[in-house]
């Protein structure tokens, strides 16, 4: 995340970015899985679980969970690998997790283009 997804006091970024970016994650697998990436006829479940900064390095992780006819539900999780420490000793300091954090998932329902 950068410097300008920053939404609230403290650099914490919005929310619905993370889920902008899952949508655009979802609608990829879409497309490689099935030739088109349809369209969102539903999002069923959204927890958001760890607060993002900018600075973050978040990695997007998508499957398909179940395939009913034409409609598909796409779960995607996104991970924080990198976090920006709370006293850097220099402008450019990061900290690597040795675990990543998850910090959002969204179930999205697609329905196919016929």
């Amino acid at each position: 995340m950068s410097d300008r997804d920053v939404f609230y006091l403290g650099g914490v970024v919005n929310g619905a970015r993370n889920i902008t970016l899952m949508e655009d994650t979802a609608k990829r697998l879409m497309a490689r899985e099935f030739g088109n990436t349809g369209h969102i006829t539903k999002v069923e479940k959204v927890r958001l679980y760890e607060p993002c900064f900018a600075g973050d390095y978040l990695e997007y992780h998508a499957r398909i969970n179940k395939v009913i006819g034409d409609k598909i539900v796409v779960e995607v999780r996104n991970y924080k690998y990198i976090d920006l420490p709370e006293n850097p000793e220099f402008p450019s300091s990061i900290d690597v997790l040795t675990e990543p954090k998850l910090c959002t998932i969204v179930q999205f329902v697609f329905e196919t283009y016929k």
